[in-house]
Formats: C-alpha cells, sequence, structure tokens
C-alpha cells in the first residue's frame, strides 16, 4: 500500500518505493550544510579581523569552537537517537544549527560570534551521525552501498566546498552571509524530513541508558580536542597540552571500564571486538588526518606562495570534487559486487600515490603541473568513503546504527583535528628551520636590530611565508631586493614542510591500507551484521 507524506507537493510524489530516496535527500541537505561550516569560515577569517578586530586567540577560537562540540557530543547524540528515535533528534539538530545561524549572521562581537560557533556545532553533532543512521534505516542492506556512496560524496564535498562558498560570499557579499545562507538551506531541510523520513530507533531493548558513559565519552574526546586544536599554537610539550591529553587517556580509560559494567553502555563494547568496525575506523582516521593536512597546507600554498584571492584558491578544489562525486557512487554501487575491503584498500593506495604527486608542488609550479595529484586524490578518496561507511554500519546490528555511525563521526573529527596540529608543527618546523638557516636570510637578519625583528617574526608566524612581504602597507620602507630574498627563502621552506607532510600522509595512507585489508572481514560486508557484536547484544539484552 502507498504511503504518502501529507505535508505540501510532496504528497502525490512519496510511497513505499521511493521514500527512501527522498529520506536520503534530506540527510544529504542537513548534512551538506553542518558539513560546509567545519571549513567555509576559514576564508573569511581577514574579513572578520577587519571588523570585530578579535585577538589571536580568539580567531582561533572562532574557527575551532565548532570543531570541538561537533567532535564531543556525536557519540552521545548518536546514543540519544537510538533511545528516544533518530528522526526526531535529527530535526532537534537541524533546528538548532538554523536558528544559532540566522543569530550568528547579525552578532557584532567576538565572545556572541564564538558561543554561536559553538553552539552550532552542538546542532551539528545530532546531525552528522543521525543523517547517517536514518539512511542506513530507510535502505535495505543490498541497496545500502550506493545510498551511502551518495551520502559519502556529498559529506566530503562538503568540506572541499567550503572554500569555495567562503570565498563567494565574502568576495560579493559580507562574512554575515556564510551564516545566513544556513537559515533557507535549513528550513528546506527541516520540512523535508518532517513529510518524508519514518521515525526509527533501536528497539533491541539494549539502547544506552548510562548517564555516566555518557559524560566521561563526551569529557574525554573534547580534552583531546582542544589539546590537538591548541597544540599547533602552544606546542606539544606545553604543561597544558600534556594534562589535556592525560585528563583525556583517565577519562577514556574510566569510560570503557564503565562500559564494561554496564547493563545498557552507550558503546557497546563488543563493537571493538569486530575487526571490520575497528579496521574501517582506523582507515577513517587515516583518512580525516589526510584530508585536513592537505586542506591546510594547499590553501596556504595558493594563497601564500602564489598569491591567489580568497575566491581563486576555494575553487582550486574544484577538479577534486568532481572526480570524487562520480567515483564515490559508483564505488557504492560497486560493494555489493567486489567487497568493502578492497575498494578501501585500492582506494587508499591511490589516494597515497596522490600524496607524492602533490610533491609537483613548487613554489614556481603552475596549476596544470599539480592538477594530476588533485584528480588521482579525488579517484581514491571517491573510492574508499563509500565502502569504509558501508563497512562500519555492517558490522553492526541495524539497532545500533546511530551509535555506531556517531563513533565514526567522531573518529573523523578528532583525525581532522590530529592532522592539523600534527602537520602543521611538521611544516611549521621545516619551514622555521630551513627560512632561518637560509644565507640570503642570515645576511638579512645580521644587518641591523630591525631586520633581525622582521626576520624573526616572519619566522615564527608560517601565514607570513610566502608573498605578504610583497604588501606595501604592512611592509613599508623595505628595498625590493630585501623582499624578494624573504619572499623566496620563505616560500620554499614552507614547501619543504609541506612536503614532508605529504610524504607522511601518502606512506601513512598505504601502511593502513595494507593493514586494513587484513583487519576487513568480507564475510562481515556480506552477511551485513558482525556475530560478534550481535551476541554481545544479545548478553546485554539477557542480562538482568
Amino acid at each position: 500500500s502507498e504511503r504518502v507524506a501529507r505535508n505540501g507537493g510532496l504528497s502525490n510524489r512519496v510511497n513505499d518505493s521511493n521514500m527512501k530516496w527522498f529520506a536520503l535527500a534530506a540527510a544529504c541537505t542537513a548534512l551538506f550544510m553542518a558539513i560546509l561550516d567545519n571549513l567555509i569560515l576559514n576564508v573569511a577569517i581577514p574579513t572578520i579581523s577587519d571588523d570585530l578586530n578579535p585577538s589571536t586567540t580568539q580567531l582561533q577560537w572562532i574557527i575551532s569552537a565548532y570543531t570541538l562540540v561537533f567532535a564531543s557530543l556525536q557519540i552521545t547524540a548518536g546514543g540519544l537517537g537510538d533511545r528516544l528515535g533518530r528522526k526526531k533528534l535529527f530535526l532537534f539538530g537541524i533546528a538548532v544549527f538554523t536558528v544559532t545561524s540566522l543569530v550568528a549572521g547579525f552578532v557584532n562581537s567576538t565572545s556572541m560570534l564564538i558561543v554561536a560557533r559553538a553552539v552550532m556545532g552542538f546542532g551539528a553533532a545530532f546531525i552528522m551521525p543521525l543523517s547517517l543512521s536514518l539512511v542506513s534505516a530507510a535502505f535495505p542492506p543490498e541497496e545500502r552501498g550506493k545510498a551511502l556512496g551518495i551520502w559519502s560524496a556529498v559529506s566530503f564535498s562538503g568540506l572541499a566546498f567550503g572554500p569555495m562558498v567562503g570565498g563567494l560570499v565574502v568576495e560579493y557579499l559580507s562574512w554575515h552571509w556564510i551564516f545566513l545562507i544556513n537559515v533557507p538551506v535549513g528550513l528546506f531541510a527541516f520540512v523535508l524530513t518532517m513529510s518524508v523520513v519514518r521515525e526509527s530507533k533501536d528497539e533491541s531493548g539494549t539502547a544506552a541508558t548510562d548517564i555516566p558513559g555518557t559524560v566521561l565519552v563526551t569529557g574525554a574526546i573534547a580534552a583531546l580536542t582542544w589539546g590537538l586544536i591548541e597544540a599547533g599554537e602552544r606546542g606539544w610539550g606545553e604543561t597544558l597540552i600534556l594534562m589535556s591529553f592525560a585528563v583525556s587517556a583517565v577519562l577514556f580509560v574510566a569510560f570503557v571500564l564503565v562500559e564494561l559494567r554496564t547493563e545498557k553502555p552507550m558503546v557497546p563494547m563488543g563493537f571493538f571486538k569486530s575487526r571490520t568496525f575497528t579496521g574501517a575506523n582506523l582507515d577513517a582516521f587515516v583518512v580525516s588526518f589526510f584530508i585536513s593536512g592537505l586542506a591546510f597546507s594547499m590553501t596556504m600554498y595558493f594563497q601564500n606562495v602564489h598569491g591567489y584571492s580568497p575566491i581563486r584558491a576555494g575553487f582550486t578544489n574544484l577538479p577534486f570534487v568532481l572526480v570524487m562525486m562520480v567515483a564515490a557512487p559508483l564505488s557504492g554501487s560497486l560493494v555489493n559486487r567486489l567487497g568493502s575491503r578492497l575498494l578501501i584498500s585500492i582506494g587508499m593506495v591511490i589516494a597515497g600515490i596522490s600524496c607524492f604527486l602533490y610533491l609537483r608542488a613548487e613554489p614556481e609550479s603552475s596549476f596544470v603541473s599539480i592538477l594530476p595529484a588533485m584528480l588521482v586524490m579525488g579517484l581514491g578518496m571517491g573510492l574508499v568513503f563509500a565502502p569504509l561507511t558501508t563497512a562500519v554500519l555492517n558490522s553492526v546490528s541495524s539497532d545500533k546504527g546511530g551509535v555506531a555511525s556517531a563513533v565514526n563521526g567522531a573518529i573523523r573529527e578528532t583525525g581532522f583535528a590530529f592532522g592539523v596540529a600534527l602537520l602543521g608543527t611538521f611544516i611549521s618546523r621545516t619551514y622555521r628551520t630551513d627560512f632561518v638557516n637560509d644565507e640570503s636570510i642570515q645576511g638579512i637578519s645580521a644587518s641591523s636590530e630591525e631586520s633581525r625583528s622582521l626576520i624573526d617574526m616572519i619566522s615564527e608566524q608560517i601565514t607570513a611565508a610566502g608573498r605578504l612581504i610583497q604588501d606595501q602597507a604592512r611592509f613599508p620602507g623595505l628595498p625590493q631586493d630585501v623582499r624578494n630574498s624573504i619572499e623566496i627563502a620563505s616560500s620554499n621552506g614552507f614547501v619543504n614542510g609541506m612536503h614532508l607532510s605529504f610524504i607522511i600522509t601518502g606512506t601513512t595512507l598505504i601502511v593502513s591500507a595494507i593493514v586494513s585489508y587484513f583487519l576487513i572481514n568480507e564475510r562481515v560486508a556480506s552477511a551485513h551484521v558482525d556475530e560478534t557484536v550481535r551476541s554481545e547484544s544479545e548478553r546485554y539484552a539477557s542480562a538482568d
């Protein structure tokens, strides 16, 4: 019998056979909005600085407040969705995100903008994992791979489109519109979800009820993410950073102990007895680590070294996005035929090869010389995303889809923060060492106290690498030959650091591809449920 949505013009279009595709559209619309905000604000930072005059720390937290809350609350949000209703809490996340975006579009102080970004991260923490579990619930296992291919393409294209959309908005409107454009998208996603998505929840009787576990896992991820965000700025050996990592480790250990003793845990520890679940999440961490480091370095490379405008730098991602958006749905449709682990391993090896192709990016390189690396990366990532997500969801029972996808989302966000922090540190240290050891820079530094101060300032700020020294207003009175020497040396230092990050990530991707091939169990991908996790769930369900 036909089911129809009673809202507006959808009533004659939605039925049992196509409702799952409308549900996918609703999930992907909200997801794209939430993922876009990960990077959309980066290109607007100079304009926001001029308008609000934030401190350096405040500027960093305008970006990081979103990531911190987003990463910290995903597991909690996924568990609550499994217990209380995924559609209900997905709508709650959309509403929070949309309303806060409207407020953020009119703020006139730095502190209010940071608070608004944090609350948007709270809404996004409900959107991302529950969008995935709603898709998983809407599609039968034999069609799930194709749907997750589309979901994955939307998810990671949001990261790539962020700088493009941000550049367009800053160029032609104002930074406030970066938030205001979310409002119509959020309203559309809310109405569509209300109309076409069926409610689903964990009916196994093992849905999480432990408040201690919820508090512990949220605190553990928050402490870890805060430490990773601040490590790049403060240094890895700074006392507060080491304390945050120690607190995170203690809270994680306490969380595991609590979950093992709780009748209905937030995260069943049986998940991690599944080699497929563990291997797929390891790959998710490595892939996010790679993407974040690449986005960090290549944005600076195009803007600082080549002098691209923000909008032009944003659109350099277009070749990667186009290839990935073709490859991701294709790989999703191939999951049932070829299996998850083969596609994941092939995709990660291809992505690893793209890292070594990025070594062609030199200070004088043209965009065309870097284009092959972008195309290869798009192919590799497109092959990975859908099988990776499918492997995670198929390794647990369908009732646990919300919390499983939330764990995966939290691991991805942690990998993202870890990549920026660790690879950013490698790039910064290599840049600083190569720059100050350059013979021409040593000569300039020795010429006067003023020159020494200038060189020290540029060596300590990687964002000052490249063509920034040619800004007459910022650095008045410098001879042109001095400007040219500093530009060349700082550009070379930055590129050398960037190359080191490519070598590290390329090697890590290829090693992870080999490890995951032996971890991911193809039988699980065929059976759509890990027996280890199923028996674990049954044990909890039968416990008194």
